[in-house]
C-alpha cells in the first residue's frame, strides 16, 4: 500500500489535489442514500393507507381440545344359543292284522252226468206222443169266426213251429193254406196261444220242428 485513501466503492479515493472530484462522489452518495429512504417511507405509507381503506378484522378462533382417545370396551362373545330341541316323533305301534276266518271251502256236490241219449227210434216215438198231445191242445184252443160259422166255411190249415226243449214257443208259419184267410189265421192265434209243457226225458236235448194240421169242418167249429 502506498498509503493512498480508499473511496467508498473500494476504488483509490481523490487525491489531496482533487477536492472537487471528492465533494462530487460524497453528493452522490448522500442522494443516493435520500432517494432510498424517500422510496421506501413512500412505499411504506402507501401500506398504511391501502390498510387505513381497508381494514383486516381478525376473529380469533379457539380450537377444540383434541378429543381424549376412548379406550376400545372389550368385546365379550356371547355363548353360541343352545340347539333347537328336536321334535320328539312318537311312533305308534302298528296294529297286527286281525285274521279273517275265511269260510271252509264249500262242498261241491259233483256234477251229474248228462243222461244218455235215447236211440233215435225211442226218441222218434216220443216226439210222435208229444206231437198228438200238442195238437189236441191247439185244436182245443181254436177260436172260429162267427162270420166263418155263419157261411158254414170248412178247411184244414197246415201249420208249422219250433220248440225248445223247455217248452218256448221260437216261431210258427202257414205251411199249407187252408184256401181260406180267416181260418189260416185262427189256426196261427191258436198255436201262439197254447203253453207247452217242456220235453220228456226220452226226447231229444235241442229244438224240434212240429207240423200239425187244424182247421173246420162244416158246420162244425173243429174235426
Amino acid at each position: 500500500m502506498n498509503g493512498e485513501p480508499l473511496s467508498l466503492s473500494g476504488f483509490p479515493g481523490p487525491r489531496a489535489g482533487q477536492p472537487f472530484a471528492r465533494a462530487f462522489l460524497v453528493a452522490l452518495v448522500i442522494e443516493t442514500v435520500i432517494a432510498l429512504v424517500l422510496v421506501r417511507f413512500d412505499h411504506g405509507h402507501t401500506i398504511i393507507e391501502g390498510l387505513q381503506r381497508k381494514p383486516m378484522v381478525a376473529h380469533l378462533v379457539t380450537l377444540p381440545r383434541p378429543p381424549v382417545p376412548v379406550p376400545p370396551r372389550p368385546i365379550h362373545k356371547l355363548p353360541p344359543p343352545p340347539p333347537e330341541p328336536r321334535p320328539v316323533i312318537h311312533h305308534r305301534p302298528v296294529p297286527l292284522p286281525i285274521p279273517v276266518k275265511r269260510p271252509p271251502p264249500a262242498i261241491q256236490k259233483p256234477t251229474p252226468p248228462p243222461p244218455p241219449r235215447p236211440s233215435p227210434a225211442r226218441a222218434a216215438q216220443a216226439v210222435n206222443r208229444y206231437a198228438v198231445m200238442v195238437r189236441t191242445r191247439i185244436q182245443a184252443g181254436l177260436v172260429v169266426p162267427r162270420s166263418v160259422m155263419a157261411l158254414g166255411m170248412s178247411g184244414r190249415t197246415t201249420v208249422s213251429f219250433e220248440l225248445m226243449p223247455n217248452g218256448r214257443l221260437l216261431w210258427v208259419r202257414v205251411a199249407h193254406s187252408s184256401g181260406f184267410g180267416l181260418i189260416d189265421r185262427a189256426s196261427l192265434a191258436a198255436v201262439r196261444a197254447v203253453s207247452y209243457p217242456p220235453f220228456t226225458k226220452s226226447m231229444p236235448h235241442h229244438a224240434v220242428i212240429f207240423r200239425v194240421r187244424v182247421g173246420l169242418n162244416g158246420h162244425r167249429d173243429r174235426y
